[in-house]
């Protein structure tokens, strides 16, 4: 032991330049590998990646999208309150691994005569790994459908001087045979809006960004 001891004195000075050379090694292999793990996400190579700090990242900058989104939103209504906690939890549940799983690739048709209101929560949906495909009416809507299939559709209310513009779609849906969930995301909010919808088979009727994210989580992440 004594001899080994002796050795490992005598030759310190080598084993701390193998020790730095490796964890130097070590760093610059971690360093090059997020950055390409990163750059592939970005360009949409890979959907989720999940290696310490970068998931957060996404998560993150998923919270930024949608806390954007809904900042927009409510001002168009005169308000300026974003609940953060709020969109953590969803947000947070959108990334764990068991939902994240359901989320990825999954498609979202989005029927609104102004997709310009809906931009940054369409961009938020997608840093939640989704496929969002926009129409501005319902005659585009459902052409689309007609060639694809979609896991859930978000409907506006009232396109140019049809204010039941929505409803006529979802019935239209219906009459397909199609019972994918469909979301109406309109200006106006009252119990008889979400009455009526339930009624012609809507699964929500909402104006508040956060409780139609939060849904299209529960729908498709969870499923």
């Amino acid at each position: 032991m004594s001899g080994l001891e002796d050795f490992l004195r005598s030759n310190q000075s080598y084993i701390d330049a193998v020790s730095a050379l490796s964890s130097v090694i070590n760093l610059f292999g971690w360093t090059l590998g997020g950055i390409l793990l990163y750059r592939a996400w970005r360009s949409n190579a890979i959907h989720s990646v999940s290696v310490g700090p970068l998931n957060f990242r996404l998560e993150q900058e998923a919270v930024e999208a949608a806390a954007a989104a809904s900042r927009d939103w409510n001002a168009k209504g005169g308000s300026q309150n974003v609940d953060v906690g709020r969109i953590r939890k969803t947000v947070g549940r959108a990334f764990a691994p068991e939902v994240a799983d359901n989320l990825i690739g999954r498609s979202i048709l989005w029927v609104d005569d102004n997709p310009a209101n809906n931009e940054l929560a369409v961009r938020a949906l997608r840093k939640l790994q989704l496929d969002v495909e926009q129409a501005t009416s319902t005659e585009e809507g459902l052409a689309a459908m007609a060639r694809r299939h979609y896991d859930l559709i978000i409907s506006d209310m009232g396109r140019g001087d049809n204010m039941r513009a929505g409803y006529e779609l979802l019935e239209a849906v219906r009459a397909r045979g199609n019972k994918q969930p469909f979301l109406i995301f309109a200006g106006s909010d009252t119990p008889e809006f979400r009455r009526e919808a339930e009624e012609r088979g809507a699964q929500l009727s909402t104006n508040d960004m956060l409780e139609l994210i939060d849904t299209i989580v529960s729908y498709l992440g969870d499923k």
